[in-house]
């Protein structure tokens, strides 16, 4: 599938800005063509800014395999239309001569894949294709006036003060597409001055799951004073933060994605504004980066098999799970293996590699008849099954 793609004339005569330095870049090489007219240099042109395109072109539609083509057609045309030109890192040419009545370029382009993967993220490809499963976010913060981390989950805490990093996360993910859970909207449900201000990955799970959340992120800021500069009257101050987080499936307790950085610096004139400045671009910098991570995790769950978690009941005897393992994989569309984890009381738990939706997989479970086994399905997760066996 072609991907419609239209750089302006301009690109042609404008260098593109080198790379920052870490920034992800791709090489790729396209060779574009051209007509040839009564205007040679405009066929010259023409064929470079084509070579440029199909170059852009070829990293967006590999960092987008996990999209359906009408996805990649509506949403990254004219996303990648307007910005195609800050995707460029540098390119050499290659060649660049006439062929009969066309002008033929190639060139070796330097793509930046970061800023593709994150404006791919924003049109929440992948977050759809996910189920558009809903976050919560668990994120102790420090500010530079305190001397340890608090939760806002743990009493008294709904304060701004202690949701400036939260609401700058949440804010630039919302605006992506993601959809976030308010557990204020579940008063009494969500466990509280309980869980401290380091939830572990249970504890997480355990909140999420009252919260209504397939995902919860988890982690700590600390802002700490950089320096400050004498000024008349006062003083210029400068914060950074440390942050360190996880994002957890509530259904599995799997950890799919981690970050651990600090913060750009926040500036401001007294401390408390410079650090609540860092912890607010701590959160920014959290949604890059945690969930392009996040975003490649599905993406590659989409374009080929995942694994996911089914817990089976009704397991009277080991011979009879073995048999139904070997069904799960010979007769049930998708499943490509099948692994044992544990098995105890007449409950076992399995790992099912699995092409497709646990959706589709529930439901070919629930309608289908196989020798020797009826199953009843229970929850059904993005990331998990339960059966019942008769």
């Amino acid at each position: 599938m072609r991907i419609a793609l239209v750089v302006s004339a301009a690109l042609a005569v404008l260098a593109p800005a080198a790379a920052p330095a870490g920034e992800a870049v791709r090489i790729t090489e396209a060779t574009g063509q051209a007509a040839v007219a009564d205007d040679l240099p405009s066929a010259r042109a023409a064929a470079k800014d084509d070579a440029l395109r199909r170059c852009v072109q070829q990293v967006a539609a590999t960092l987008a395999s996990a999209a359906a083509e009408g996805d990649q057609e509506a949403l990254l045309a004219d996303e990648i239309d307007a910005h195609a030109q800050g995707y460029l890192r540098g390119y050499q040419i290659l060649d660049d001569r006439q062929d009969g009545n066309a002008w033929v370029t190639r060139l070796r382009c330097d793509v930046s894949e970061a800023r593709l993967e994150e404006d791919l993220l924003a049109l929440g490809i992948a977050y759809r294709r996910a189920g558009m499963p809903r976050v919560l976010a668990l994120i102790g913060e420090q500010p530079t006036t305190a001397t340890q981390a608090t939760g806002w989950w743990q009493g008294g805490g709904r304060g701004a003060e202690l949701r400036v990093m939260e609401a700058a996360f949440v804010d630039r993910m919302e605006k992506s597409g993601f959809t976030f859970v308010d557990p204020g909207a579940r008063p009494g449900q969500v466990p509280g001055q309980d869980v401290g201000a380091d939830p572990s990955v249970q504890q997480a799970r355990e909140v999420g799951r009252l919260a209504g959340a397939e995902v919860v992120v988890v982690g700590r800021a600390v802002a700490r004073p950089l320096g400050e500069i004498a000024l008349d009257g006062g003083a210029f101050c400068s914060a950074a933060a440390s942050v360190s987080a996880r994002a957890v499936r509530t259904d599995t307790g799997e950890v799919i994605a981690s970050a651990e950085f600090t913060s750009t610096a926040g500036k401001g004139f007294d401390r408390a504004t410079a650090g609540r400045n860092a912890l607010a671009e701590g959160g920014r910098q959290l949604a890059r980066e945690l969930f392009t991570r996040i975003g490649k995790v599905w993406a590659h769950q989409q374009a080929g098999a995942g694994r996911i978690t089914m817990v089976v009941k009704g397991v009277d005897d080991y011979a009879r799970l073995a048999g139904f393992k070997d069904v799960l994989v010979s007769s049930v569309r998708g499943v490509k293996d099948v692994q044992q984890r544990s098995i105890e009381d007449g409950r076992a738990e399995l790992d099912v590699t699995l092409a497709g939706t646990t959706e589709a997989f529930a439901t070919e479970l629930a309608t289908r008849k196989f020798p020797g086994y009826a199953c009843k399905v229970g929850q059904v997760t993005p990331g998990a099954v339960e059966v019942e066996l008769r």
